[in-house]
């Protein structure tokens, strides 16, 4: 009996001691008044021009393909940094003007030195009235000994209507370590 007393008292010591000393965060737990839960925005598949739903990159819009090609042309390769301009979404160019941007040295964008745009490997992941999401295959000049890289790349509609383009969002290396072969 001695045993199990001693065991009681000290797990209420421990439950004292944790409530009483606690923690510093405060943070509370229960949503701030006025939160209303609210599913993301409707989206459907995305169709081409003859209304057959996109499913391959090929079947993208040739404006959509050319948008891509420019943006690895110019903004991943950092040549003629004036042209991506056109083609990078608003939300990747925050903090910067035209001025500032074609002479960045510094830029949201993981430069990667593509050997050839025309070899580029397009796989398209999904293809969304909300956006567009395409997995990117490149290889750099031999010379460099840097190995071939996929990255992701999204596109997301920008104006309304007849001037609705689609630009660039996200690029980002979909790189995964080695693992060990033990």
């Amino acid at each position: 009996m001695l045993w199990v007393g001693a065991l009681v008292l000290a797990a209420g010591i421990a439950v004292l001691m944790s409530t009483i000393v606690g923690g510093s965060d405060k943070t509370s737990l229960s949503p701030e008044k006025g939160f209303r839960p609210q599913l993301p925005a409707h989206s459907t598949p995305l169709t081409n021009a003859q209304g057959q739903r996109v499913d391959t990159f090929e079947q993208l819009d040739p404006q959509v393909r050319s948008t891509i090609r420019t943006f690895l042309a110019t903004a991943v390769v950092r040549k003629h940094l004036d042209q991506s301009w056109a083609v990078v979404a608003p939300s990747v160019k925050v903090g910067y003007t035209f001025q500032q941007w074609r002479h960045a040295n510094e830029l949201p964008i993981v430069p990667y030195p593509i050997e050839n745009v025309d070899n580029t490997n397009y796989y398209l992941d999904y293809a969304s009235t909300k956006e567009i999401m395409v997995e990117v295959g490149l290889a750099a000049p031999h010379r460099l000994k840097i190995r071939p890289t996929s990255f992701q790349l999204a596109l997301n509609p920008v104006g309304k209507g007849a001037h609705v383009r689609w630009l660039v969002s996200y690029w980002m290396p979909r790189w995964t370590p080695p693992l060990p072969l033990d």
